[in-house]
Parts: structure tokens; C-alpha cells; sequence
């Protein structure tokens, strides 16, 4: 019985070997299957180079109940709105629009902030300066409520890129917040940021423009003015909640032309990227973020 029970023995041994070979096996399986829904699920493979130049990125598509979840977290966080916007971002392909964040947590953010951190640190840190470029110099809304006329109001819709036709076709690059009282020289503009004036002037589809440098490198034009603030000269610096000039209908002609269409601040957003100087960002949900941020103004 000896032999037999030897053979029995080996055998046994043998299925146990090929069943824990087997179990490793799946374990494996399960764990490169793990990671690579996880990889999927975070957002890491959004990590693209020149991602800022792409249309998913310039669209900055955002929704009420982002914008809301962000400023929440921010509160716990601390002026962490980049930060925070760059994983939503990551996570949702730079789709925030249809997005629920009720149940989204301080947590929840800061895993899969570490989790793309840990993995693609230079990669996840650079996408956060192109945000933080755009973002962390914002400070107010650029047109300030009024103290003394309940008519005064603006409106703005998301028009990033609807067709234009005068100089030819071509695509809106901003927001324009249109007056409720359609007066030239009524309503204040205000600079957004804190920046260096880098052009000041009459530009023929522009009319009476500003365009602002921003700390970080972003460009903050506004225009259609009627006129200027007194004492404004190109290369001066200027800070956020200054007065800048005053809401009109110039443009769409010869240097003085106004009246082509109803009075409105024309903002656009643009940044510089490896093959581009100049680059339009939408600006839509920057304006809507910074509607908490209004000045008040006696006009």
C-alpha cells in the first residue's frame, strides 16, 4: 500500500501546485484587469500632449452644478479651484456638462487627484498650469451691478464659436454680455484680473479694445467700448476691479464707427501654446463662475 499511497500523495501535490499556480494566475489577471479600469475610470489616459490646444479642452464645458461642486470643495480645500477642475476635467473628458456631483466627495477628488499624481506627476502638473493660467488670476466680473437703476442688467449666452459673417465667416472667440439699457457710455468695465495692458486701441472688428496680460500669462480682451478710463496708457499695470472703460457699440469699420449693433462687452480668453501665440478659451463659465464676484458701481 506503500507505493500506491506515495503516487496519491505526488498527485495530490501536483493538483495543489496547478491549482495555486492557477489561483496566482487570476490574480494577476484581476489585478492588471483592476488597474487598467481604474487607468480607464480616472481620467489618466486624458493626460495628452497639447491637450489646451484641442476643442475639449478650449470649450471649458462646465455645468451650474460644477461650478457649484467646485466652489464647495474649494471651501475645504482652499483656493484649490485649478486643482479641482483639472481632475473633473481628467474624469469626465473634459465634459462637465451632463455630470452629477451630488454625491462627490473631498475624498473622492483627492484619491483620484493622488492616484494620477503618483502615476504621471510632470504630465497631471502641467495640465494643472494650463488651468491655473486661466483660472488663478480671476478675481471679478467685469461689469458691475448698479446702485442706482434696477434696469441696468446684463445677459450673456454661450455663443463660443457660433459663425460671424462681417470680414468675411468666421467664428465668435468670446462671451458677449449684452446691455439691458442699450446706452453707450452707461455701463462700467472693470478689469477681470490683475495684468499689463498690451494693447489699447482701435482694432476694425473690435472697435474701441483693451487686452490685459494676466500674472500668469493668460489674455483678457475687452471689446466695443465707448470710451476708455482717463489715464490708461499701453504697459501700464492694472489691477483687478479697476475701472478699464465703458460699454458701446464701436466697431465693424473705420476707426470711430459705432452703432453696427446694440451695446455689449465682447470678452474673450486666450492663451499661448507650443504652436499657437494666441488661442481662445471660452468664456462662458469663467463669467458664470465669477457672477458671485460683482463690484457695485453708482451709475
Amino acid at each position: 500500500m506503500k507505493p500506491y499511497s506515495c503516487i496519491s500523495n505526488r498527485k495530490l501535490r501536483v493538483k495543489l501546485i496547478y491549482i495555486l499556480m492557477l489561483f496566482i494566475l487570476l490574480v494577476c489577471v484581476y489585478i492588471i484587469s483592476f488597474e487598467k479600469e481604474i487607468y480607464n475610470m480616472t481620467g489618466i489616459r486624458n493626460l495628452k500632449e497639447n491637450i489646451e490646444e484641442t476643442i475639449e479642452f478650449r470649450s471649458m464645458n462646465l455645468s451650474e452644478g460644477a461650478l457649484n461642486k467646485l466652489k464647495e470643495l474649494n471651501k475645504d480645500n482652499g483656493d484649490e479651484i485649478p486643482n479641482m477642475l483639472t481632475i473633473f476635467m481628467l474624469d469626465n473628458n473634459y465634459d462637465l456638462t451632463n455630470c452629477s456631483f451630488h454625491t462627490y466627495s473631498t475624498r473622492d477628488y483627492e484619491k483620484s487627484y493622488f492616484y494620477k499624481y503618483n502615476k504621471r506627476p510632470e504630465d497631471l502638473e502641467n495640465l494643472i498650469q494650463k488651468y491655473k493660467t486661466i483660472w488663478s488670476d480671476l478675481v471679478y466680473f467685469p461689469v458691475p451691478l448698479s446702485t442706482q437703476n434696477d434696469n441696468a442688467i446684463v445677459s450673456y449666452e454661450n455663443s463660443w464659436l457660433a459663425e460671424r459673417t462681417y470680414g468675411g465667416k468666421r467664428f465668435h472667440e468670446g462671451t458677449d454680455i449684452m446691455a439691458g439699457i442699450n446706452e453707450p457710455g452707461l455701463y462700467p468695465v472693470v478689469s477681470m484680473s490683475d495684468g499689463i495692458i498690451e494693447k489699447l486701441g482701435w482694432l476694425e472688428k473690435g472697435g474701441w479694445r483693451i487686452g490685459i496680460r494676466g500674472n500668469r500669462g493668460a489674455y483678457f480682451y475687452y471689446a466695443h467700448l465707448d470710451s476708455y478710463a482717463q489715464g490708461l496708457e499701453q504697459g501700464q499695470y492694472v489691477t483687478a476691479g479697476q475701472l478699464i472703460g465703458y460699454m458701446g457699440n464701436s466697431g465693424y469699420g473705420e476707426e470711430g464707427t459705432t452703432g453696427k449693433f446694440d451695446v455689449h462687452l465682447h470678452v474673450g480668453v486666450y492663451i499661448k501654446t507650443e504652436n499657437y501665440n494666441e488661442l481662445s478659451i471660452n468664456p462662458y463659465w469663467i463669467l458664470k463662475y465669477l457672477e458671485d464676484n460683482k463690484l457695485s458701481y453708482s451709475y
